[in-house]
């Protein structure tokens, strides 16, 4: 039988993770993520990169995924899942445009 991880699609690049991110979240998150301190999007980031490590496989064989963050990272030397959540965070600050909600 397949576990759930198997069935879902893992993202290959930075910007598949932070979108499938992304569309999982509710306006209630994305207003709050759009007002976090720099403090408070820290905190969110330790609580979780754990789960994120996880579901996208980073370390367990997603090597796209892994090269993806690492071709991304901008010589701060970060965490593949911090990287993603940093570009969550890039694409929400940095959006213009409509939202349709279906």
């Amino acid at each position: 039988m397949l576990t759930h991880k198997e069935t879902c699609r893992k993202p290959k690049t930075v910007n598949e993770a932070a979108e499938m991110l992304l569309s999982d979240l509710l306006l209630q998150h994305l207003n709050a993520l759009s007002k976090m301190t720099e403090q408070e999007f820290n905190r969110l980031c330790d609580h979780v990169t754990p789960f994120l490590i996880d579901e996208f496989q980073i370390w367990q064989g997603n090597n796209d995924l892994l090269a993806s963050c690492f071709q991304s990272d901008d010589g701060e030397h970060e965490d593949p899942a911090r990287i993603i959540l940093n570009r969550v965070r890039s694409l929400i600050n940095n959006f213009s445009g409509y939202l349709v909600i279906t």
